[in-house]
């Protein structure tokens, strides 16, 4: 509602309301609990006014009208529920139910349907008009989606989702009458279509005509079952998206982003392929007990309190014989504050251990050593004010896949140059001037840019090559910001960054790409070791992995077993299980609740979990605080609110850090 807006008087269904003179008449019947009907609406999108079943009677006039694009007025009489209307209302229903395949028993979105819930409002059990079915195509070529045509009403809200929400402009309607269908650019199958997967068609269909191919169909009976939403974040990368998970018996069915008003963040409320799909994949292998290795490689359940005994035993002798520098510990980046709080306790400050480091420690170097170069880190958010992008070493359809979406739609809509060095897939699609180099190459194709830029003259003649293009398109932009990703790792490339930086002087910004979605929350956390050391294969190792295993491949590089290897993770990867002694599980991070540091730092957001882990399986925190017993740490008896406390305290010290809202007002019942 605008403010200071008109307000006026109007009657629907003999009730006066007053309500903002700019509303429709659906607008304000929904303001007041009157429900009326509709399939092309959605509170997310721009009116069109297509499907007719929203029709309602305004002043007794015959002549029925839409009310998702009728405006109010003042003394305005609206009926809408009558028998011209539920005449009206049915025989549009039948209609769509008559021109396609519309079969529910068959149909993977039964029970979650709005045309099915409109056909049982309106007690439709038969067709009283001819079928005029004829087949269409079915394109499964997608690996998260299918699109049916034959399920297909053409309200259209895909094709506006696709411009209004994700800005991708992939979906239109094509042919015409009886042949119209919905499709992709230039009638293209999925899997050759400029879509990015973000799934916004698929949360606003109304039908089973955009279907999700990894949702669980446990809940098809045909009927709407009993579900619960909870509202948490998509842990998938640093962006950190809000999301809905639809739970059902302790299953997820499906996630969805808040997409109903925007959320006051540049992606609408979209979410990229990770946080919708990836998501409903089942992790392989998962663990499910506390095992220990015998002498003969075999692995056997044991009790929890044997597993921790076990490893405080182990380690305590290691320290005995070779003293705490042979002691180790390498945690993910894909943990949360807590947890990484009190992995830092338990090495670093109770056992002393000679290296504590993440997984990702190199990055974290990397750009400790070339800070003072640069400027501070701004938000991702500020991809929306920037007038150029330079993408350097990095790759967001792999690592960041939301930020293709908002290059795209930015370069789309506003004309945005972006520019990008270094080897990655997907940017050409929206005109990015594009220097493909090897991560070797980086530092001399950045100080190959830095010179151009410094010599820059717009009435000179220059060459014509990439760099030059890309350095009058930096110098030229106001606002120029830079996304550097994990390739700029190298010290000589992220040298020659801060080199460009000292020449393309105070208005240019930039945002790290950090490889973790907690990487800067675990180096403010002081996880990170701050100079490279090198431990050895011999003494105790302590390992809080993540949900992948990638980054274990340096851990585990030479094939040689530490003395002792203590590892916590969800699943158990084959490498892993060759070479450790005790496997320790713990929970999905959908399992489980945890605040997270934005990917520049500047806030904090806390994460409630989605589902309850398996029977057995304590949460990571607990692990810890068991692990802390054993050492007579003050943090053994530390509550959860205390170390979500302890760790947000300091991270707030390391640098101003913008609290969210819910993280001050969430409460870890569960846990406490």
């Amino acid at each position: 509602m605008k403010a200071n807006a008109k307000q006026v008087k109007l009657t629907i269904d003999g009730h006066e309301i007053t309500v903002d003179e700019s509303l429709t008449i659906l607008d304000a019947a929904r303001q007041n609990g009157i429900t009326i009907p509709t399939l092309c609406h959605h509170p997310a999108l721009s009116n069109w006014g297509g499907c007719r079943l929203c029709v309602v009677e305004v002043d007794k006039s015959p002549k029925l009208v839409a009310s998702c694009v009728m405006p109010v007025r003042a003394g305005m009489e609206v009926a809408t529920d009558n028998a011209a209307i539920t005449a009206s209302r049915r025989l549009t229903l039948e209609l769509l139910f008559a021109e396609r395949n519309h079969n529910c028993m068959f149909c993977p979105q039964s029970g979650d349907c709005e045309l099915q819930q409109m056909a049982y409002a309106l007690q439709m059990d038969h067709l009283t008009v001819s079928q005029s079915f004829k087949a269409f195509p079915t394109d499964t070529t997608g690996e998260y989606m299918t699109v049916d045509h034959n399920r297909c009403i053409l309200c259209g809200r895909c094709v506006r989702a696709c411009q209004e929400i994700a800005g991708c402009h992939v979906l239109g309607f094509h042919n015409r009458g009886t042949k119209s269908i919905i499709g992709f650019d230039l009638l293209e199958q999925r899997e050759h279509s400029t879509c990015v997967n973000c799934g916004a068609c698929l949360q606003v269909c109304p039908t089973g005509a955009i279907s999700n191919r990894y949702r669980t169909h446990y809940s098809v009976k045909g009927q709407p079952a009993e579900s619960e939403t909870i509202a948490s974040l998509c842990a998938g990368c640093g962006l950190l998206c809000p999301t809905q998970s639809v739970i059902r018996d302790n299953q997820l069915i499906e996630v969805k982003g808040f997409i109903e008003g925007g959320n006051g963040r540049p992606d609408h409320g979209q979410l990229c392929h990770r946080g919708r799909f990836e998501v409903l994949k089942t992790p392989a292998d998962r663990l499910l007990h506390p095992m220990i290795k015998d002498g003969n490689g075999r692995w056997h359940a044991r009790t929890w309190q044997q597993c921790l005994d076990l490893v405080t035993q182990r380690f305590k002798q290691i320290k005995q014989v070779h003293g705490a520098d042979a002691l180790f510990g390498l945690a993910s980046g894909d943990l949360s504050n807590e947890a990484l709080l009190l992995f830092k306790a338990l090495m670093a400050d109770g056992w002393g251990a000679g290296v504590v480091d993440t997984l990702d420690g190199a990055h974290f170097r990397t750009l400790s050593g070339v800070n003072q170069g640069l400027p501070d880190e701004v938000s991702w958010k500020k991809i929306a004010a920037a007038d150029m992008v330079l993408l350097v070493g990095a790759d967001p359809h792999q690592s960041h896949p939301m930020l293709v979406s908002l290059l795209r739609r930015a370069y789309i809509e506003k004309g945005l140059p972006v520019a990008a060095i270094g080897t990655m897939e997907e940017t050409e699609r929206f005109g990015a001037e594009y220097l493909a180099v090897a991560d070797k190459e980086l530092p001399v194709a950045l100080s190959g840019l830095a010179t151009r830029i410094a010599a820059w003259d717009p009435a000179g003649a220059v060459q014509p090559d990439t760099l030059t293009r890309i350095a009058e398109r930096f110098t030229s932009a106001k606002a120029p910001l830079i996304l550097a990703g994990a390739h700029i790792t190298h010290p000589q490339a992220a040298a020659a960054l801060g080199d460009l930086f000292k020449i393309a002087g105070p208005h240019a910004s930039i945002v790290f790409l950090k490889p973790k979605v907690n990487s800067t929350g675990a180096w403010r956390l002081g996880v990170a070791a701050q100079h490279p050391q090198s431990h050895t294969k011999s003494g105790g190792l302590l390992i809080l992995n993540g949900e992948g295993s990638g980054a274990l491949r340096s851990v585990l590089e030479g094939g040689t077993a530490p003395d002792f290897l203590a590892v916590i993770a969800p699943c158990r990867t084959p490498a892993l299980a060759e070479i450790a002694h005790v496997l320790l599980p713990r929970p999905l991070w959908l399992e489980e609740d945890g605040s997270y540091t934005s990917m520049e730092g500047g806030e904090i957001v806390y994460k409630p979990r989605v589902l309850a882990p398996p029977a057995g399986v304590k949460s990571t925190w607990e692990i810890l605080r068991e692990l802390l017993k054993g050492i007579d740490s003050p943090y053994a008896d530390s509550r959860w609110d205390d170390v979500r406390a302890k760790a947000g305290r300091i991270l707030a010290a390391c640098r101003f850090v913008e609290t969210d809202p819910i993280m001050e007002q969430a409460t870890d019942q569960r846990q406490t």
